[in-house]
């Protein structure tokens, strides 16, 4: 495959270039987990693949616990299926727990005192479904343990890592994880590891093996017996001395160019490591588009050209283009924008 053809498939795969899903739970799963820090832009990453994009049917699957959003894979914030979060978390929790390491232990945060938290904390969720992180601190402070703002954070992702918290029923709250994921069967190691490497090639590919390790928070070991454990149904082909997998498509890939105000940290550009290069512009400074992930981007004709940004002011959106016919481009942006801000509001 050369580059046009990369990006093609990869577009297609990540749901770009047709649209293709009916429902925001239909795309949650397809993808396994889609990083989601910032909240709009998260829901905006679902919305933007679905035919008839609404944020409400999105944020009530949320606060109904079918999708929950929680820290997984590595120490953010992802979107994940209420049917693939067990088995996720299991596998990934380990490696979550030595990357948060550092800032437990700069907080203060040890084994001890978080089993002594929990126990106050779980007696309060038992009396009231949803707390905030706010009524979390209070509650324990009343207890004579006094937390600060980024140790209260590390004790809730303890909490999710160790599935007893997830996100409650309105944005901003928590909830016991008992009581909104259904108890689902019991995998084997290898058998999640090959689910979430099917997940990922599926909905990513063509990517390397560094970039699935990346994305997956997988040691290399672990990423290399996921594509050993799918042998011969992914395929691989060697591009710029990189070693990309995927899975061949049976049907015809549509051949289009798409138009898409992309979010930051959309899987499109966040889901890749050494892989990632091949969409971004190949001729511009990268930081002026945030590596391609902490600005929200804009692609025509299946280029990224340019990054957009809501603003304050009428008409209450920038955009700022690479691209020498920015008439053009901004007529063809005008319907993008108009169905982000009807989304938005």
């Amino acid at each position: 495959m050369n580059r046009k053809e990369i990006i093609q498939l990869r577009l297609f795969n990540q749901g770009l270039s047709t649209n293709c899903f009916e429902k925001s739970d239909e795309v949650v799963a397809h993808f396994g987990a889609i990083q989601a820090q910032d909240y709009l832009m998260a829901l905006w990453a679902v919305g933007l693949r679905i035919k008839s994009p609404n944020r409400s049917a999105i944020e009530n699957l949320i606060n109904s616990g079918e999708i929950i959003r929680t820290h997984i894979l590595r120490p953010t914030w992802h979107l994940v299926h209420q049917k693939d979060i067990r088995w996720m978390l299991e596998l990934s929790a380990p490696n979550v727990k030595k990357a948060t390491q550092y800032v437990d232990k700069k907080e203060g945060l040890t084994d001890e005192l978080f089993l002594k938290a929990w126990k106050i904390i779980e007696q309060k969720f038992r009396e009231i479904d949803n707390l905030t992180k706010e009524d979390i601190m209070t509650y324990l402070s009343e207890q004579q343990i006094t937390v600060g703002n980024l140790l209260a954070t590390q004790i809730i992702i303890r909490a999710e890592l160790e599935m007893l918290l997830c996100n409650g029923e309105k944005k901003g709250t928590y909830a016991l994880f008992e009581k909104r994921v259904p108890m689902t069967g019991k995998i084997s190691k290898v058998e999640a590891i090959t689910k979430l490497t099917q997940l990922y090639f599926k909905s990513r590919g063509p990517a390397t093996l560094k970039d699935f390790a990346w994305w997956s928070g997988l040691s290399l070991g672990d990423a290399k017996i996921g594509i050993a454990e799918l042998d011969k149904r992914l395929e691989y082909f060697i591009f710029n001395d990189l070693k990309y997998y995927y899975f061949k498509i049976e049907s015809n890939i549509p051949q289009k160019t798409t138009f898409a105000l992309l979010p930051c940290y959309d899987e499109y550009t966040v889901g890749y490591s050494e892989g990632r290069d091949i969409v971004l512009p190949t001729d511009l400074d990268k930081s002026k588009i945030g590596n391609g992930i902490f600005k929200s981007i804009i692609l025509s004709e299946n280029e990224i050209v340019g990054t957009w940004r809501k603003s304050k002011k009428s008409p209450y959106f920038e955009i700022q283009t690479f691209s020498d016919n920015k008439e053009i481009l901004t007529m063809n942006a005008k319907k993008h924008i108009e169905k982000f801000n009807t989304f938005s509001r």
